[in-house]
C-alpha cells in the first residue's frame, strides 16, 4: 500500500491481469474534511490512474465507520481568508481550484469509477460522490448540503447535481441542509445502490473478481450488473423517503412567486411532520444571503455545462470566502459553537441584489480551472 499524507492508494491485482486502484480519504479523526494536501494528492492520484492502462476502475472510499467525507476543513479556508483580509485568499483558491479539478475529473473519468458513500456524506463529500459511475450508498448513511448552516453555499459541482433532482427537491435540499436517508438519496438520483455497511470487504471481493478487460464500457456494464445482483441478494430495507412523501408540498411552496415568499413559505411551515419541521428552522437559522445566493446560483447553472459550473463555483467561492458572513458561520458553528451567528440580514428580502452581483464578478482574467482541465 502506498500512502501520500491522507490519502491512500492500493493496487488491487485481479485475476486476468492489471488493477482496481481503491482510493481512501484517509482522515478519520476530522471525518475525513478535505485538506489542500487531500485534494491536491487525490486529483494527482486520478490522473495516474486514468492514464495507467493497467488500471481498470477505481474504488473511492473514505477511512473509519463514520464518514465517506463531510466536506472542506472550512477552518483552514477561514484561517486563509483572514490572512489577507484586503486581498486574495492564496491557500483556499487554490484549495479549491483543485477540490473542483478533481471532482470535475471523477465526472469525465473514462473508466467506471465505484463510490463507496457510507456514514456521513456532506458537502464536498456529496460532491466527489456524486460524478462516481456506480455511487453507493449504505444502511448507514446520511447526506447533506448544509452550506447555509456556515454562510458558504453548495458547491463542488452542486449548482449541476441538485438540478438534476427531482422537481424542487435539489432548492429545497440547498436552502434548508435537509438531512436525506439512503432511501432519498435513491430517489433523487444521488446514489444508484444501497448496500449493507458491514459488507464492503465482499463487496470489493466480488469486484475485484468480475472478469475485467481493457473495454471500459464492458467493464461498467458488468459492473452494474454485479452491484445490482449484490443489492437485490442483500436486500437493504429502507425507510420511507421524505423527499418522495413531501415532494407536492416542496413544489408547491418552491413554486412562489419570490426568493422572499418561498423563505416565509418554508419558514412558516406548521405541520406535522417533523422532517419539514427540522428543514424549516435549518432554513431560518441559515444566512439569507446565502439562501439569496442559491436561488441565483442554481437558476444560473442550469444553463451551463458541467465545466462551466465548476467555473462559476470557483469564481463564487474564490468571493464568498472573503464575505464576513462565511467568517461568523464557521465561527459560530466551529469555534465558539454557540450556533448563535450574527448574519448580516434577517430575511432575503433584506439582501441587495448588488451584493450577490458581485460574487459573480471574476477575480481573474482567466479563471485558474481552465489550466486545471486541460490536464
Amino acid at each position: 500500500m502506498q500512502v501520500e499524507y491522507s490519502v491512500c492508494f492500493e493496487r488491487h491485482p485481479l485475476p486476468a491481469g492489471g488493477y482496481l486502484a481503491q482510493l481512501t480519504l484517509n482522515a478519520p479523526a476530522r471525518l475525513n474534511a478535505l485538506t489542500p494536501e487531500m485534494v491536491t494528492l487525490l486529483h494527482k492520484l486520478l490522473l495516474e490512474i486514468r492514464d495507467d492502462q493497467e488500471a481498470v476502475a477505481v474504488f473511492l472510499d473514505g477511512a473509519g465507520e463514520r464518514a465517506f467525507c463531510v466536506g472542506a476543513d472550512t477552518l483552514r479556508i477561514r484561517e486563509s481568508a483572514l490572512a489577507n483580509p484586503c486581498g486574495m485568499a492564496v491557500e483556499a483558491d487554490a484549495f479549491f481550484s483543485c477540490e473542483y479539478a478533481a471532482a470535475h475529473l471523477i465526472h469525465r473519468f473514462p473508466k467506471p469509477v465505484i463510490c463507496w458513500g457510507s456514514g456521513i456524506v456532506m458537502g464536498a463529500g456529496l460532491g466527489l460522490m456524486a460524478g462516481g459511475s456506480h455511487r453507493i450508498v449504505t444502511n448507514k448513511s446520511t447526506l447533506a448540503m448544509p452550506e447555509i448552516s456556515i454562510g458558504l453555499f453548495p458547491n463542488v459541482g452542486a449548482s449541476w447535481f441538485l438540478g438534476q433532482m427531482p422537481g424542487a427537491t435539489g432548492l429545497f435540499t440547498a436552502l434548508t441542509s435537509a438531512y436525506l436517508s439512503p432511501a432519498d438519496a435513491l430517489y433523487a438520483g444521488l446514489a444508484d445502490y444501497c448496500l449493507h455497511d458491514k459488507n464492503k470487504t465482499d463487496v470489493l471481493r466480488k469486484i475485484i473478481n468480475l472478469d475485467w478487460c481493457d473495454d471500459s464500457e464492458w467493464n461498467s456494464e458488468q459492473l452494474t450488473e454485479c452491484l445490482t445482483d449484490i443489492e437485490a441478494e442483500q436486500g437493504v430495507v429502507l425507510q420511507q423517503s421524505s423527499l418522495k412523501d413531501h415532494r407536492g408540498w416542496i413544489d408547491d411552496v418552491c413554486a412562489l412567486p419570490s426568493p422572499a415568499a418561498v423563505e416565509m413559505g418554508i419558514c412558516g411551515y406548521t405541520g406535522n411532520s417533523e422532517w419539514l419541521q427540522l428543514a424549516a428552522q435549518g432554513l431560518a437559522r441559515g444566512a439569507s444571503s446565502t439562501a439569496k445566493l442559491i436561488f441565483r446560483q442554481l437558476q444560473t447553472g442550469s444553463n451551463l455545462s458541467l465545466a462551466d459550473v465548476f467555473k462559476m463555483e470557483l469564481v463564487l467561492s474564490s468571493n464568498r470566502v472573503r464575505d464576513p458572513e462565511f467568517a461568523e458561520g464557521v465561527r459560530a458553528r466551529l469555534i465558539d459553537r454557540d450556533r448563535d451567528p450574527r448574519w448580516c440580514y434577517k430575511s432575503i428580502a433584506e439582501v441587495p441584489d448588488s451584493e450577490i452581483d458581485a460574487l459573480f464578478e471574476s477575480p481573474w482574467p482567466i479563471n485558474p480551472l481552465d489550466k486545471l482541465f486541460a490536464l
